[in-house]
């Protein structure tokens, strides 16, 4: 089982398009694209750990798009997910506010809007989309998925970039 990691996919959210320059013709193609993109990478075995705002739509039709998406689903709410009760019936076996969980050697805060000085410890988000280009700022990891190529991120590569970022600061 492997873990993978994704922020602010937006279903059926068109205003996206625009707002995050997606590059795609209309919500159908991003939507599709999501979908695909998502189940290329990720086996029904593995774990997804989605920080927030999923999509836009009733119950039912968010619901319907969930159940395409391979894996076992933790949600960490986004300011466009309704409440828990709404995010279990689209389809999440846990929604959570926030979390911290163990990858690699690094305790991390699982959160969707960044906090706004970062904190000492290492902190995964989402909220910001491509307003804000780096990777990783400060101890601050941005998983929206415009950063990552509409994909979700494999654990093994967020391990990547906290060792590389906790080198770096223990070198200063």
């Amino acid at each position: 089982m492997k873990k993978w990691f994704i922020a602010d996919t937006h279903f059926s959210h068109t205003n996206l398009i625009r707002y995050a320059n997606r590059p795609f013709a209309t919500v159908e193609e991003m939507d599709h694209s999501l979908i695909a993109n998502w189940n290329n990478c990720v086996s029904m075995n593995d774990q997804v750990y989605f920080l927030g705002d999923f999509g836009l739509g009733d119950a039912d039709h968010l619901h319907s798009i969930c159940t395409q998406l391979n894996g076992q689903k933790v949600c960490l709410r986004g300011n466009h997910d309704r409440n828990s009760n709404w995010m279990h019936r689209v389809g999440f076996a846990i929604v959570l506010e926030s979390a911290f969980l163990k990858i690699g050697r690094h305790v991390v805060e699982l959160i969707y809007i960044p906090t706004e000085s970062p904190p000492n410890h290492f902190q995964l988000h989402g909220h910001v989309h491509n307003k804000r280009p780096s990777k990783i700022i400060s101890n601050q990891l941005n998983l929206c998925v415009e950063v990552w190529n509409y994909k979700p991120v494999p654990e093994k590569a967020i391990v990547s970039l906290l060792d590389k970022a906790s080198k770096e600061s223990n070198t200063k």
